[in-house]
């Protein structure tokens, strides 16, 4: 006769699931690199006038830090995140985590056209940089509200004393 031993040892997770997990809760890095980004992208619009030497190393820092940085730090955020949007208890949280996502795509993909194209003057430029444009216009705004109550951009802390 044979005896099955049970044990109680419980499967622990990996290293890898443990970061992803921390990740999923760990904004700051991806949501300072998103306001750099918007800060850096407002200084190329043409209604602030600003000297062509900061105009062109103002677009290149842009450029290379979202192909670069962006991409990998709120990718991975967004990634590990991801989950949170489906299973949140709370609507505010679900809804705008989903207009999020919708911007960031939107954002994302006309900033890799962007890159990678330009705008060359014909309709189809213009209408991929009126998209980058005005979804971060309002991404930004959308992301602070989103998540006003853990900001890196604490307004509490300068409203209440």
């Amino acid at each position: 006769m044979s005896i099955s031993v049970m044990s109680d040892h419980k499967p622990t997770m990996s290293r890898l699931s443990l970061w992803w997990q921390h990740l999923a809760y760990h904004h700051k890095w991806a949501e300072s690199l998103l306001y750099l980004m918007f800060f850096s992208g407002l200084l190329l619009w043409d209604t602030i006038t600003t000297s062509w030497q900061i105009e062109r190393w103002t677009l290149l820092f842009h450029m290379l830090v979202g192909v670069t940085l962006f991409s990998i730090v709120v990718g991975a955020f967004w990634a590990a995140h991801r989950r949170l949007i489906q299973s949140s208890k709370k609507p505010f949280l679900r809804q705008t985590g989903t207009a999020i996502e919708w911007l960031l795509i939107a954002c994302s993909l006309s900033g890799f056209y962007l890159f990678f194209y330009g705008t060359p003057g014909n309709t189809l430029g213009v209408i991929i940089q009126n998209v980058h444009f005005y979804s971060s216009w309002l991404l930004a705004p959308l992301v602070f509200r989103h998540a006003m109550r853990w900001s890196v951009i604490n307004v509490k802390k300068y409203l209440i004393r």
